[in-house]
């Protein structure tokens, strides 16, 4: 299949048993769903310029998130048994790649991920991988943050042959490592994600009008009481207009955050990323004014934190 070629596949295989991979360190599953028929994204290779190949599959699809007593073992370390065990099952390794090789924020946006906090994905440090077994699909995400390593397992098999799943019971833990400090920095702490929700954009415009953010300025707050924290800013737009023109406008949405953050709140540049995703994000529907103006926002995502 040609690279950035989008395919549906309908698997016909017949019912597969369940996969069950023993993780490799003590861990807690902190997800799991199934279903009997669903569609699951595989990335076929790395990010293309805003664009990342892959194979849409459909059929069963059973979803698990594991929480891992990682210690200082690193993503590599906490993949590769689990590969191993997949290939002495029979099953053939596929693309595979490691934080900026996959393409950094974009590609893992552009995954199947379930959200924080059961599963946190560090974007300066996690690894993909992808399996093939006869029809049926498995795909890998792991990450870690501090002492704790995440490992998302997607398994794709014949349409309504679905898994039994149970999630445990034990607490789910927030990515450690962050002082909550301020409503902003609670949510970053706990889900790794905020909205910046002061920030108001009319449609077609960049430029935040001069005035005090009390986001920007809980966030300033927040980078201080994490110093070795980063942060990316992901600018986003309503509906209206082109694709392309949408993805400029919302970059530079971030751009102009970022600008207030550093240059008015002294927050070091190499701190701070910005991302714009266009109007593919929405909170809410485009067809009222209500709705459009929730869409043109701002958001602040945790990329690292501190060991």
């Amino acid at each position: 299949m040609s690279p950035g070629r989008l395919a549906v596949l309908i698997l016909t295989a017949a019912p597969a048993g369940a996969v069950e991979l023993s993780m490799p360190l003590p861990a807690v599953q902190t997800f799991a769903e199934a279903q009997p028929l669903a569609s699951h994204r595989v990335a076929t290779g790395p990010m293309q310029g805003s664009a990342l190949p892959v194979e849409v599959v459909e059929g069963s699809v059973t979803r698990r998130v594991h929480q891992l007593a990682a210690g200082q073992a690193t993503t590599l370390q906490m993949l590769s048994p689990l590969r191993d065990a997949l290939l002495a099952d029979g099953w053939e390794a596929g693309f595979s790649c490691e934080t900026r090789v996959c393409g950094g924020f974009d590609f893992r946006f552009a995954l199947d991920v379930v959200p924080a906090p059961e599963m946190f994905v560090d974007l300066a440090d996690f690894r993909y991988a992808t399996f093939l077994r006869g029809e049926e699909w498995f795909t890998m995400i792991v990450s870690r943050s501090g002492a704790q390593g995440y490992v998302q397992t997607t398994h794709v098999g014949a349409p309504g042959s679905v898994e039994a799943v149970t999630k445990s019971s034990a607490a789910v833990v927030p990515p450690p490592g962050l002082a909550a400090v301020g409503e902003i920095g609670t949510a970053l702490a706990a889900t790794g994600r905020a909205v910046l929700d002061d920030l108001v954009f009319p449609t077609g415009s960049t430029e935040l009008p001069e005035a005090d953010y009390a986001s920007l300025a809980a966030l300033a707050d927040f980078l201080r009481a994490n110093p070795s924290a980063t942060v990316a800013l992901v600018g986003h737009t309503d509906a209206e207009g082109g694709a392309e023109g949408n993805m400029a406008i919302s970059r530079r949405r971030a751009d102009s955050a970022r600008a207030i953050l550093v240059d008015g709140y002294g927050i070091a540049p190499n701190r701070v990323e910005t991302f714009g995703v266009g109007f593919f994000a929405p909170v809410a529907r485009n067809d009222t004014e209500a709705g459009r103006s929730a869409n043109r926002r701002v958001e602040v995502v945790v990329t690292s934190v501190p060991e």
